[in-house]
């Protein structure tokens, strides 16, 4: 008589059934960690999550989640429940036992018996007031080959409480878990040094607008307006309007080659150079009572700054155009230098003269010997500075802006500084809310007084 050792089909059926169930609920707290970390950024609430999924699937009284740091050779436990609750470690501490031999080895430690001597063995200290656990199973997480935390649980009623499929189980969990941790860590590291970039923009806005005058110099019969819009958190265009001795008006607008926080640094530079030394001879006073006339004090100080720049800065590439005027309010003489600027408009009753360059752009070629410009602003005249912003605006099909449609708004009969926020309005319409490719700034200055014109001429 024989006997068939071979099991029967309906047991083999129903163990099967019970693979294919095992393997469905694996693969159903896998999904659901995987959908869950698809959603959460934050480190914190990446270990919550995994450890809530852990404890409705494992037969497990302790879950717990550690970080490693190999720089301090250190585990922190980000995340550990123990029969019920959940408990926080504060700060780290010495990896031990079966956590420093996974940290080693970058294996799973699987201990199902005799748990206490085998910890005991691999140096485990003991906590006092604790129970010790009859079957422990922890799996390594790893970014970039590294060990970077242990993930680990323990049954602390049953040994052999864990086997083979719950280790492979846990290493898909833990490995999902490490990309959701590197993707969070660059992700909040990113952040803080956005943040930290943001508040250094911050401070050289503040800075920048210190730079720029706030309330322009208002000479009786004369309405001065200007704007500045950068396309970026600071600007590499600028422009300044102060007083000078004898009661004249300094005109200046610049800009910048290149466009963020270079020019922006470069900007400061140019404007303070031109600023300081249009008024050397004022705050020399070498000789009291005599001042330089508007046309040496532009050229003097167009020429120590340009070559101040070559010199000083001229590996950089970096330099500007720029438009440096005196005006003299009482006779409406405007004396200048226009160094690779956009020329100006002076616009006379309807017609338009355009205040060419005299020269190149500044902070290029060394020794530049600058033509000086003069014309007359005259009663009800209106001069209009811009920088190349303004006109390259282009519109959804590619067409940049004329600067002829900013003339009638110009010519109205509201106040400059309305006008320049009307053509503000202008451009971002026109753009048809395109992002702003580059700074855009205004000089605007009328006459408003009775006076008899004279025709403008270059000397």
């Amino acid at each position: 008589m024989t006997t068939n050792k071979n099991p029967s089909p309906s047991k083999e059926r129903e163990k099967l059934l019970q693979n294919l169930a095992e393997r469905e609920a694996e693969l159903a707290i896998i999904s659901g960690v995987q959908d869950g970390l698809v959603a959460h950024l934050d480190v914190q609430e990446i270990f919550d999550l995994v450890g809530r999924r852990i404890r409705d699937f494992f037969d497990a009284q302790v879950v717990m989640i550690s970080t490693y740091d190999p720089d301090n050779n250190s585990v922190e436990h980000r995340y550990a429940y123990e029969c019920g609750e959940q408990i926080y470690y504060p700060g780290p501490h010495p990896p031990g036992g079966f956590r420093q031999k996974i940290i080693q080895t970058g294996k799973p430690v699987l201990v199902n018996t005799h748990v206490a001597e085998k910890a005991a063995r691999l140096g485990q200290p003991t906590i006092p007031g604790t129970v010790t656990p009859k079957s422990w199973l922890g799996v390594p997480m790893f970014v970039e080959g590294q060990v970077t935390g242990i993930l680990s649980l323990q049954n602390i009623e049953e040994e052999n409480a864990f086997q083979k499929s719950h280790v492979r189980l846990l290493q898909t969990l833990a490995a999902s878990m490490s990309v959701a941790l590197e993707n969070a860590r660059l992700w909040e590291q990113e952040n803080l040094y956005r943040r930290a970039l943001e508040r250094e923009f911050e401070i050289g806005r503040e800075i920048q607008a210190g730079f720029l005058p706030v309330d322009l110099p208002r000479p009786k019969g004369w309405d001065i307006a200007a704007s500045l819009q950068p396309a970026r958190e600071v600007a590499g265009d600028f422009y300044d309007v102060y007083e000078l001795p004898e009661e004249l008006l300094g005109l200046v607008i610049g800009d910048v080659c290149d466009k963020g926080l270079g020019a922006a640094l470069f900007m400061t530079l140019v404007r303070s150079l031109l600023r300081t030394v249009a008024n050397m001879d004022f705050y020399a006073r070498t000789n009291p009572g005599h001042y330089e006339s508007p046309a040496e004090r532009i050229r003097n100080a167009i020429h120590i700054t340009n070559n101040y720049i070559v010199e000083t800065h001229g590996d950089t590439g970096m330099f500007a155009t720029i438009f440096f005027g005196i005006l003299n309010p009482h006779t409406g003489v405007l004396t200048y230098i226009n160094g690779g600027h956009q020329p100006p408009l002076l616009i006379h009753q309807g017609d338009v003269v355009r205040l060419v360059k005299t020269g190149p752009a500044v902070g290029v070629v060394p020794d530049v010997d600058y033509s000086i410009g003069e014309v007359v602003i005259g009663n009800g005249d209106l001069f209009f500075a811009y920088t190349d912003g303004l006109t390259d605006t282009a519109n959804p099909d590619g067409e940049t802006i004329c600067e002829e449609d900013m003339i009638p708004i110009l010519c109205g009969d509201q106040t400059l500084g309305s006008a320049l926020n009307q053509i503000q309005k202008r451009v971002r319409s026109y753009s048809g809310g395109a992002r702003q490719v580059d700074d855009i700034t205004m000089l605007a200055a009328r006459n408003r007084k009775r006076q008899t014109a004279r025709s403008g001429q270059t000397r």
